[in-house]
């Protein structure tokens, strides 16, 4: 899953400020799996995000943009556009304790809300389904553990909810179309290793691991599953398991 982010600071303001930052985002993101009916190639999707963002009084995050998905696997057709808002909040420093080592905790929530203006990333569309608004609610706590002056990790547990504001997890059936409100939850143990080796002038270097576990609602679960008389809209991405454990490594330069 290859993922190219470029990202301009267009304002870096002081500490009494207000607005204490703006930027602009452009960023790729594209998945390749194994074949298996209706998914036809390896290459399965790609993805646009454009974005532009203002930070608040160096704590809140606000970000609005507009993102593409497009299905190779499926066909050259089938693809969504939705735009969406963003809301993150640093909370580091503002908890009544702190972690071992004098470090502050902090969850970094986040909120997100998206809607589809073109297309339906649940296929329900071509069924007589509608383009949905999507919920999403995440957090992010962490401890950095430093080992030597060459080598530190940071063990994470993010945690993401996904939901259906309205007809985003739609199942098209011989009888008609039904939305669920709980789409997915995710919850990984991660671990960063900063790669510290790496002379800065070839960027800052990240190693991740992480293990997913992946829970899908009732609607995502069948979505998930081959195309069949419960859900003629369906995907077969996980062959229609409702709970998915995963595992992910992760290479990032930053430059």
């Amino acid at each position: 899953q290859p993922y190219l982010e470029l990202k301009a600071t267009l304002y870096e303001g002081g500490e009494k400020d207000v607005v204490t930052g703006g930027f602009l985002k452009v960023a790729g993101w594209a998945h390749f799996n194994s074949v298996a009916p209706p998914i036809t190639t390896n290459y399965y999707e790609q993805d646009i995000y454009l974005s532009a963002g203002l930070v608040l009084l160096k704590r809140a995050t606000l970000e609005a943009g507009w993102n593409l998905y497009t299905y190779p696997g499926i066909g050259s057709g089938p693809q969504v556009q939705e735009v969406f808002g963003k809301v993150g909040f640093d909370d580091s420093g503002l908890w009544p304790f702190k972690l071992p080592g004098d470090q502050n905790f902090a969850l970094a929530p986040y909120v997100l809300i998206a809607g589809e203006t073109s297309g339906a990333a649940d296929g329900a569309n071509s069924f007589g389904g509608s383009s949905g608004i999507y919920l999403e609610l995440g957090i992010d706590p962490g401890y950095t553990v430093d080992f030597s002056k060459a080598w530190s990790a940071r063990f994470h547990l993010p945690f993401v909810l996904g939901l259906s504001l309205d007809n985003y997890y739609q199942v098209a059936t011989a009888t008609g179309l039904n939305d669920d409100t709980f789409g997915y939850a995710d919850l990984a143990f991660a671990v960063d290793v900063p790669l510290k080796f790496v002379p800065a002038k070839f960027g800052r270097w990240t190693a991740t691991a992480a293990l997913h576990l992946l829970w899908l609602g009732n609607n995502n679960e069948l979505l998930a599953g081959p195309p069949s008389p419960n859900a003629l809209n369906g995907l077969n991405v996980t062959g229609g398991s409702g709970f998915e454990p995963w595992g992910v490594v992760v290479l990032r330069m930053e430059y």
